[in-house]
Protein backbone atom coordinates (compact mmCIF):
# COMPACT_ATOMS: atom_id res chain seq x y z
CA UNK A 1 0.00 0.00 0.00
CA UNK A 2 3.01 2.47 -0.28
CA UNK A 3 2.06 5.87 -1.51
CA UNK A 4 -1.29 4.65 -1.34
CA UNK A 5 -3.02 6.56 1.71
CA UNK A 6 -6.00 5.50 3.74
CA UNK A 7 -8.35 7.78 4.59
CA UNK A 8 -10.66 7.31 7.38
CA UNK A 9 -13.20 9.02 9.10
CA UNK A 10 -14.77 9.25 12.70
CA UNK A 11 -17.82 9.91 14.20
CA UNK A 12 -16.56 13.43 14.94
CA UNK A 13 -15.55 14.55 11.23
CA UNK A 14 -11.97 14.08 12.05
CA UNK A 15 -10.01 13.02 9.36
CA UNK A 16 -7.32 10.48 9.75
CA UNK A 17 -4.72 9.07 7.43
CA UNK A 18 -2.43 5.76 7.03
CA UNK A 19 0.33 4.84 4.76
CA UNK A 20 2.18 1.84 4.61
CA UNK A 21 5.76 4.55 4.41
CA UNK A 22 4.35 6.01 7.84
CA UNK A 23 2.84 2.75 9.21
CA UNK A 24 0.79 4.73 12.00
CA UNK A 25 -2.30 6.87 11.44
CA UNK A 26 -1.75 10.55 11.13
CA UNK A 27 -4.69 13.00 11.59
CA UNK A 28 -4.93 15.95 9.21
CA UNK A 29 -2.91 19.27 10.07
CA UNK A 30 -5.94 21.20 9.39
CA UNK A 31 -7.56 20.33 13.15
CA UNK A 32 -10.86 22.34 12.49
CA UNK A 33 -11.48 20.12 9.33
CA UNK A 34 -14.49 18.39 9.57
CA UNK A 35 -15.61 15.45 6.62
CA UNK A 36 -18.55 13.16 6.33
CA UNK A 37 -17.21 11.69 3.28
CA UNK A 38 -13.90 11.16 1.16
CA UNK A 39 -12.52 10.06 -1.91
CA UNK A 40 -9.05 9.51 -3.45
CA UNK A 41 -7.90 9.22 -7.01
CA UNK A 42 -3.82 8.97 -7.67
CA UNK A 43 -2.91 12.75 -7.41
CA UNK A 44 -6.05 14.04 -5.21
CA UNK A 45 -8.84 13.30 -2.95
CA UNK A 46 -12.23 14.95 -1.92
CA UNK A 47 -14.12 15.41 0.92
CA UNK A 48 -17.87 16.67 1.83
CA UNK A 49 -17.51 18.60 5.33
CA UNK A 50 -19.91 18.74 8.09
CA UNK A 51 -20.51 21.88 6.81
CA UNK A 52 -22.05 20.40 3.84
CA UNK A 53 -18.83 21.95 1.07
CA UNK A 54 -16.58 19.95 -1.21
CA UNK A 55 -13.51 20.21 -0.32
CA UNK A 56 -10.38 19.10 -2.52
CA UNK A 57 -6.94 17.46 -1.32
CA UNK A 58 -4.36 17.80 -3.91
CA UNK A 59 -0.53 16.05 -2.70
CA UNK A 60 2.23 18.01 -3.29
CA UNK A 61 3.97 17.18 -6.95
CA UNK A 62 6.79 18.00 -8.70
CA UNK A 63 6.25 20.18 -10.98
CA UNK A 64 3.88 22.23 -10.33
CA UNK A 65 0.19 22.53 -11.10
CA UNK A 66 0.28 25.27 -13.89
CA UNK A 67 -2.54 26.57 -16.14
CA UNK A 68 -1.87 28.63 -19.27
CA UNK A 69 -4.47 31.34 -20.30
CA UNK A 70 -4.67 32.84 -24.07
CA UNK A 71 -6.37 34.90 -26.10
CA UNK A 72 -5.41 37.15 -29.28
CA UNK A 73 -4.94 40.33 -29.79
CA UNK A 74 -6.46 41.36 -33.50
CA UNK A 75 -5.68 44.42 -36.14
CA UNK A 76 -6.46 45.65 -39.32
CA UNK A 77 -4.46 47.79 -41.36
CA UNK A 78 -5.52 50.86 -42.78
CA UNK A 79 -3.86 53.36 -45.38
CA UNK A 80 -3.95 56.50 -43.02
CA UNK A 81 -2.79 54.62 -39.39
CA UNK A 82 -1.23 51.49 -40.95
CA UNK A 83 -2.19 48.47 -38.22
CA UNK A 84 -4.63 49.84 -35.25
CA UNK A 85 -7.11 48.36 -33.27
CA UNK A 86 -9.98 50.13 -35.01
CA UNK A 87 -11.50 47.09 -36.38
CA UNK A 88 -14.81 47.13 -39.32
CA UNK A 89 -18.01 46.43 -37.92
CA UNK A 90 -17.93 42.89 -39.55
CA UNK A 91 -14.60 41.98 -38.12
CA UNK A 92 -14.04 39.97 -35.28
CA UNK A 93 -13.31 41.94 -31.50
CA UNK A 94 -10.09 43.31 -30.73
CA UNK A 95 -9.47 40.71 -28.16
CA UNK A 96 -10.56 37.03 -28.75
CA UNK A 97 -10.06 33.16 -28.62
CA UNK A 98 -8.20 31.53 -31.52
CA UNK A 99 -11.24 31.19 -33.63
CA UNK A 100 -12.36 34.71 -33.58
CA UNK A 101 -15.66 33.28 -31.36
CA UNK A 102 -15.42 34.88 -28.30
CA UNK A 103 -14.42 38.13 -26.83
CA UNK A 104 -11.69 37.85 -24.65
CA UNK A 105 -10.42 40.92 -23.18
CA UNK A 106 -7.36 40.84 -20.79
CA UNK A 107 -9.19 41.97 -18.22
CA UNK A 108 -11.75 39.00 -18.29
CA UNK A 109 -9.24 36.56 -17.02
CA UNK A 110 -10.00 35.91 -13.63
CA UNK A 111 -8.54 33.26 -10.88
CA UNK A 112 -10.99 30.28 -10.83
CA UNK A 113 -10.57 30.36 -6.61
CA UNK A 114 -8.44 31.55 -4.25
CA UNK A 115 -6.56 28.44 -4.28
CA UNK A 116 -4.61 29.71 -7.83
CA UNK A 117 -2.04 32.45 -7.81
CA UNK A 118 -0.56 34.16 -10.89
CA UNK A 119 2.30 33.71 -11.52
CA UNK A 120 3.49 36.66 -13.31
CA UNK A 121 1.11 39.56 -16.07
CA UNK A 122 0.70 38.78 -19.30
CA UNK A 123 3.80 39.05 -22.11
CA UNK A 124 3.78 38.14 -26.48
CA UNK A 125 4.05 34.63 -27.23
CA UNK A 126 7.30 34.82 -29.62
CA UNK A 127 6.46 31.54 -31.09
CA UNK A 128 3.46 31.67 -32.38
CA UNK A 129 3.16 29.65 -35.77
CA UNK A 130 6.01 27.56 -34.55
CA UNK A 131 8.34 30.34 -35.17
CA UNK A 132 11.01 31.92 -33.31
CA UNK A 133 9.94 35.85 -34.17
CA UNK A 134 10.95 38.36 -31.13
CA UNK A 135 12.20 40.72 -34.02
CA UNK A 136 8.66 41.09 -35.26
CA UNK A 137 6.58 41.31 -32.32
CA UNK A 138 5.02 37.58 -32.30
CA UNK A 139 2.92 38.86 -35.13
CA UNK A 140 0.67 36.74 -37.29
CA UNK A 141 -0.52 38.39 -40.81
CA UNK A 142 -3.69 37.49 -43.09
CA UNK A 143 -5.54 39.05 -46.24
CA UNK A 144 -8.71 39.02 -43.78
CA UNK A 145 -10.33 37.27 -40.98
CA UNK A 146 -10.64 34.40 -40.68
CA UNK A 147 -8.14 32.69 -42.93
CA UNK A 148 -4.63 31.50 -42.69
CA UNK A 149 -2.63 33.19 -40.49
CA UNK A 150 1.43 33.21 -41.51
CA UNK A 151 4.67 34.69 -40.11
CA UNK A 152 5.48 36.95 -43.46
CA UNK A 153 3.84 39.93 -43.80
CA UNK A 154 2.77 40.36 -47.47
CA UNK A 155 1.43 43.33 -49.54
CA UNK A 156 -1.83 41.97 -49.17
CA UNK A 157 -1.89 41.27 -45.22
CA UNK A 158 -5.06 43.54 -44.22
CA UNK A 159 -5.05 41.60 -40.31
CA UNK A 160 -2.30 40.72 -38.38
CA UNK A 161 -3.19 39.26 -34.74
CA UNK A 162 -0.70 38.03 -32.06
CA UNK A 163 -1.57 35.40 -28.70
CA UNK A 164 -0.95 36.72 -25.45
CA UNK A 165 0.12 34.19 -22.47
CA UNK A 166 -0.38 34.20 -18.65
CA UNK A 167 0.06 31.50 -16.33
CA UNK A 168 -1.70 30.61 -12.85
CA UNK A 169 -0.31 28.23 -10.03
CA UNK A 170 -1.96 26.15 -7.83
CA UNK A 171 -1.00 26.58 -4.75
CA UNK A 172 -2.81 24.67 -1.99
CA UNK A 173 -1.39 21.39 -2.54
CA UNK A 174 -1.34 19.53 0.56
CA UNK A 175 -3.84 20.95 2.24
CA UNK A 176 -8.17 20.93 2.07
CA UNK A 177 -8.90 23.88 0.10
CA UNK A 178 -12.71 24.11 -0.68
CA UNK A 179 -13.93 23.56 -3.92
CA UNK A 180 -15.38 26.70 -5.76
CA UNK A 181 -18.95 27.46 -6.29
CA UNK A 182 -20.09 27.33 -10.30
CA UNK A 183 -19.78 30.87 -11.91
CA UNK A 184 -23.19 32.29 -12.52
CA UNK A 185 -24.90 29.41 -10.94
CA UNK A 186 -27.20 28.66 -8.11
CA UNK A 187 -25.63 27.08 -5.16
CA UNK A 188 -26.12 23.30 -5.66
CA UNK A 189 -28.07 21.09 -2.54
CA UNK A 190 -25.93 20.15 0.13
CA UNK A 191 -24.31 16.67 -0.64
CA UNK A 192 -24.16 13.52 0.82
CA UNK A 193 -21.91 11.22 -0.88
CA UNK A 194 -19.16 11.41 -3.49
CA UNK A 195 -16.94 9.39 -5.30
CA UNK A 196 -13.96 9.73 -8.01
CA UNK A 197 -12.77 7.18 -10.76
CA UNK A 198 -12.12 6.43 -14.13
CA UNK A 199 -8.89 7.84 -14.73
CA UNK A 200 -7.57 4.12 -15.94
CA UNK A 201 -10.44 4.35 -18.76
CA UNK A 202 -7.11 5.85 -21.30
CA UNK A 203 -3.38 5.54 -21.69
CA UNK A 204 -3.07 8.88 -22.31
CA UNK A 205 -0.54 10.43 -20.15
CA UNK A 206 -3.31 13.75 -19.74
CA UNK A 207 -5.81 11.77 -17.55
CA UNK A 208 -9.12 12.88 -16.87
CA UNK A 209 -11.23 11.83 -13.54
CA UNK A 210 -14.39 11.32 -12.88
CA UNK A 211 -16.06 12.73 -9.99
CA UNK A 212 -19.58 12.01 -8.91
CA UNK A 213 -21.35 13.37 -6.14
CA UNK A 214 -25.17 12.98 -4.66
CA UNK A 215 -27.21 15.29 -3.35
CA UNK A 216 -29.62 15.69 -0.34
CA UNK A 217 -32.79 15.28 -2.91
CA UNK A 218 -31.18 12.31 -4.29
CA UNK A 219 -30.21 13.54 -7.50
CA UNK A 220 -26.71 12.56 -9.34
CA UNK A 221 -24.19 14.74 -10.43
CA UNK A 222 -21.24 14.93 -12.55
CA UNK A 223 -18.17 17.35 -12.58
CA UNK A 224 -16.54 18.23 -15.68
CA UNK A 225 -13.56 19.31 -16.84
CA UNK A 226 -11.22 17.84 -13.70
CA UNK A 227 -7.68 17.27 -15.52
CA UNK A 228 -3.87 17.44 -14.11
CA UNK A 229 -3.63 21.01 -15.00
CA UNK A 230 -7.31 22.06 -13.79
CA UNK A 231 -7.75 19.82 -10.18
CA UNK A 232 -11.10 21.43 -9.36
CA UNK A 233 -12.59 20.89 -12.68
CA UNK A 234 -15.31 23.35 -14.21
CA UNK A 235 -18.80 22.53 -12.95
CA UNK A 236 -21.27 20.40 -11.29
CA UNK A 237 -23.92 18.57 -14.56
CA UNK A 238 -26.53 16.70 -13.34
CA UNK A 239 -27.78 13.24 -14.43
CA UNK A 240 -30.55 11.73 -15.13
CA UNK A 241 -31.52 8.78 -12.77
CA UNK A 242 -35.10 6.91 -12.95
CA UNK A 243 -35.53 7.36 -8.85
CA UNK A 244 -33.53 8.92 -6.11
CA UNK A 245 -29.95 8.07 -5.52
CA UNK A 246 -28.56 7.43 -2.03
CA UNK A 247 -24.93 6.63 -2.64
CA UNK A 248 -22.89 6.80 -5.44
CA UNK A 249 -19.59 4.54 -6.24
CA UNK A 250 -16.83 4.88 -9.41
CA UNK A 251 -13.56 2.77 -10.48
CA UNK A 252 -10.61 3.27 -11.56
CA UNK A 253 -11.99 2.31 -15.58
CA UNK A 254 -15.75 1.86 -16.81
CA UNK A 255 -17.60 1.12 -13.90
CA UNK A 256 -20.27 3.21 -11.95
CA UNK A 257 -22.73 2.11 -9.52
CA UNK A 258 -25.59 3.72 -7.19
CA UNK A 259 -27.88 2.67 -4.54
CA UNK A 260 -31.03 3.50 -4.39
CA UNK A 261 -33.43 5.28 -1.58
CA UNK A 262 -35.51 2.13 -1.80
CA UNK A 263 -32.31 -0.04 -1.33
CA UNK A 264 -32.15 -1.18 -4.71
CA UNK A 265 -29.46 -0.68 -7.39
CA UNK A 266 -28.14 0.68 -10.53
CA UNK A 267 -25.18 -0.12 -12.81
CA UNK A 268 -24.60 2.85 -15.67
CA UNK A 269 -23.61 1.85 -18.72
CA UNK A 270 -21.70 3.27 -21.50
CA UNK A 271 -19.02 4.84 -20.11
CA UNK A 272 -15.85 4.93 -21.80
CA UNK A 273 -12.86 7.91 -22.32
CA UNK A 274 -15.10 9.88 -24.80
CA UNK A 275 -18.34 9.57 -22.83
CA UNK A 276 -17.42 9.72 -18.96
CA UNK A 277 -20.53 10.37 -18.03
CA UNK A 278 -22.08 6.94 -19.79
CA UNK A 279 -25.75 7.11 -21.86
CA UNK A 280 -27.82 4.05 -19.55
CA UNK A 281 -28.66 2.72 -16.43
CA UNK A 282 -29.76 -1.20 -15.83
CA UNK A 283 -31.80 -2.11 -12.78
CA UNK A 284 -29.90 -4.59 -10.28
CA UNK A 285 -31.80 -6.28 -7.52
CA UNK A 286 -30.50 -6.05 -3.87
CA UNK A 287 -28.90 -9.55 -2.38
CA UNK A 288 -31.36 -9.71 -0.08
CA UNK A 289 -34.99 -8.23 1.09
CA UNK A 290 -33.62 -5.71 3.04
CA UNK A 291 -32.17 -3.96 0.41
CA UNK A 292 -28.62 -2.36 0.09
CA UNK A 293 -27.66 0.74 1.79
CA UNK A 294 -23.53 0.85 -0.06
CA UNK A 295 -22.04 -0.43 -2.39
CA UNK A 296 -18.28 0.03 -3.72
CA UNK A 297 -16.93 -0.78 -7.17
CA UNK A 298 -13.03 -1.61 -7.92
CA UNK A 299 -11.56 -2.14 -12.01
CA UNK A 300 -13.46 -5.53 -12.09
CA UNK A 301 -15.32 -5.94 -9.25
CA UNK A 302 -18.47 -5.17 -7.17
CA UNK A 303 -19.09 -5.48 -3.07
CA UNK A 304 -22.30 -4.30 -1.64
CA UNK A 305 -23.62 -3.95 2.39
CA UNK A 306 -27.26 -4.90 3.09
CA UNK A 307 -29.26 -2.90 5.82
CA UNK A 308 -28.29 -5.94 8.03
CA UNK A 309 -25.04 -5.19 8.17
CA UNK A 310 -24.24 -8.52 5.63
CA UNK A 311 -21.63 -8.04 2.78
CA UNK A 312 -22.02 -9.62 -0.31
CA UNK A 313 -19.69 -9.76 -3.61
CA UNK A 314 -21.25 -9.78 -7.04
CA UNK A 315 -19.57 -12.28 -9.66
CA UNK A 316 -19.58 -11.99 -13.39
CA UNK A 317 -19.08 -7.87 -12.93
CA UNK A 318 -16.31 -6.76 -16.05
CA UNK A 319 -16.62 -3.70 -18.75
CA UNK A 320 -18.72 -5.92 -20.86
CA UNK A 321 -21.09 -7.03 -18.44
CA UNK A 322 -20.76 -4.15 -15.71
CA UNK A 323 -24.53 -5.69 -14.06
CA UNK A 324 -22.97 -9.12 -13.38
CA UNK A 325 -24.85 -12.23 -12.87
CA UNK A 326 -25.57 -13.14 -9.27
CA UNK A 327 -24.84 -12.39 -5.61
CA UNK A 328 -22.26 -14.26 -3.06
CA UNK A 329 -22.52 -13.74 0.62
CA UNK A 330 -19.65 -13.20 2.62
CA UNK A 331 -18.97 -13.84 6.18
CA UNK A 332 -18.09 -10.58 8.43
CA UNK A 333 -20.16 -7.95 9.06
CA UNK A 334 -19.44 -3.99 7.77
CA UNK A 335 -20.81 -0.23 8.13
CA UNK A 336 -19.30 0.34 4.87
CA UNK A 337 -16.84 -0.87 2.27
CA UNK A 338 -13.78 0.72 0.20
CA UNK A 339 -12.06 -0.91 -3.13
CA UNK A 340 -8.65 -0.23 -3.29
CA UNK A 341 -5.87 -0.97 -6.01
CA UNK A 342 -5.78 -4.13 -7.45
CA UNK A 343 -9.40 -4.46 -6.09
CA UNK A 344 -8.23 -4.73 -2.87
CA UNK A 345 -10.90 -4.33 0.04
CA UNK A 346 -11.34 -2.44 3.20
CA UNK A 347 -14.33 -1.67 5.24
CA UNK A 348 -15.77 -0.61 9.05
CA UNK A 349 -16.52 -3.25 11.64
CA UNK A 350 -20.33 -2.51 12.32
CA UNK A 351 -19.77 -3.53 15.69
CA UNK A 352 -16.26 -2.53 17.03
CA UNK A 353 -15.93 0.73 14.38
CA UNK A 354 -12.66 -0.20 13.59
CA UNK A 355 -10.78 -0.70 9.84
CA UNK A 356 -10.34 -3.96 8.60
CA UNK A 357 -8.42 -5.52 5.42
CA UNK A 358 -9.67 -8.42 3.18
CA UNK A 359 -6.94 -10.67 3.18
CA UNK A 360 -6.18 -13.09 0.44
CA UNK A 361 -7.73 -10.91 -2.64
CA UNK A 362 -5.94 -12.23 -5.86
CA UNK A 363 -6.66 -12.08 -9.74
CA UNK A 364 -7.84 -15.91 -9.15
CA UNK A 365 -9.31 -15.33 -5.83
CA UNK A 366 -11.03 -12.22 -6.05
CA UNK A 367 -13.45 -12.73 -2.95
CA UNK A 368 -10.36 -12.96 -0.76
CA UNK A 369 -10.20 -15.62 2.51
CA UNK A 370 -11.17 -13.29 5.64
CA UNK A 371 -11.24 -9.99 7.44
CA UNK A 372 -7.93 -9.19 9.12
CA UNK A 373 -8.57 -5.82 11.71
CA UNK A 374 -5.83 -3.11 11.01
CA UNK A 375 -4.16 -1.23 13.69
CA UNK A 376 -6.86 0.98 15.83
CA UNK A 377 -7.64 4.38 16.13
CA UNK A 378 -9.00 4.03 19.62
CA UNK A 379 -12.25 6.26 18.04
CA UNK A 380 -15.30 4.89 16.25
CA UNK A 381 -15.04 5.59 12.41
CA UNK A 382 -17.80 5.61 10.26
CA UNK A 383 -15.98 5.73 6.60
CA UNK A 384 -12.51 4.47 4.82
CA UNK A 385 -11.37 5.28 1.40
CA UNK A 386 -8.39 3.91 -0.37
CA UNK A 387 -6.50 6.16 -3.11
CA UNK A 388 -5.10 4.18 -5.94
CA UNK A 389 -0.90 4.32 -6.00
CA UNK A 390 0.52 7.80 -6.57
CA UNK A 391 1.80 8.38 -9.84
CA UNK A 392 2.29 11.29 -12.29
CA UNK A 393 -0.75 12.51 -14.26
Amino acid sequence: MAGSPLWALDVYGRVFSLSAARGRWRRAADLLLELKRVTGSQQCCWGIGCDQHVYLHVYPSQPPIRHQEETYENQRWNPVDGYTDTLLPTDRWQWTDEWGLNPQPLHSFVLPSANWEWEGDWYVDDESCGRESSETGGWEYAVDFPTTFTKEKKWNSCVRRRRWLRYRRYKALGSWAKLPLDRARPPPEPYTDISCGGWDMSDSPEKHISLWAVSQQGMLWFRTGIRQQNPEGTCWEPIQVPREVAQVSAGPKDLLWVVLWDGQLLARTGISKDCPKGSSWELVQPPNQKGAVHVAVGISVVWAVTKDNRVWFRRGVNSHNPTGSGWISIGGEMLMLSVGPSDQVWGVGSDDRTVYFRHGVTATEVTGRSWVAVSCLRCHLFHVAVSCPSSRW
